[in-house]
Order: C-alpha cells, then sequence, then structure tokens
C-alpha cells in the first residue's frame, strides 16, 4: 500500500468513528429532548412522580460510587 493509501485508509477509520459518535450523540439528544418534552406535557402530580424516580436513580448512583470507593478503600489498606 501505497503512502497515500495509508493516509486515506486512516482518514475513512477517523470518518467512521466520528460518524458514529455523532450518530450516538444524536440518539442520546433525541431521547433527552423527549423526556424534556413528556416532562412539560405532564400534570403537575405527574411531574412530581416524574422527580421523585429522578431523585431515586440519583440516590442509586450515588450508593454504586459509594460502594465502589468502598471495595476500592478496602482493597489499598488490606481490609479485605
Amino acid at each position: 500500500m501505497t503512502l497515500w493509501g495509508r493516509i486515506v485508509a486512516i482518514f475513512r477509520r477517523e470518518a467512521a468513528d466520528v460518524k458514529e459518535g455523532l450518530s450516538k450523540a444524536g440518539a442520546t439528544l433525541d431521547a433527552e429532548l423527549e423526556r424534556k418534552q413528556r416532562e412539560l406535557d405532564a400534570a403537575p402530580h405527574e411531574r412530581v412522580d416524574m422527580i421523585l424516580e429522578d431523585i431515586e436513580a440519583a440516590d442509586a448512583r450515588f450508593e454504586e460510587l459509594e460502594a465502589k470507593l468502598r471495595e476500592s478503600t478496602a482493597e489499598d489498606t488490606g481490609d479485605n
């Protein structure tokens, strides 16, 4: 393969990676916009339920992080 062919192949791979990343970002943005629209269209009692679900999800993420940190700390100190 010539130098030019290698350069073209590199750019094609990079372009494919960028395209994949942009399509993932687009899908994420679409999902977030749909969620926000559902929140705007929801009745007040439904919004409260959505907020409570968000709080529960955040709590679960923090608990997961706390468990990982405790596990990591226990491994570092040899407290297994």
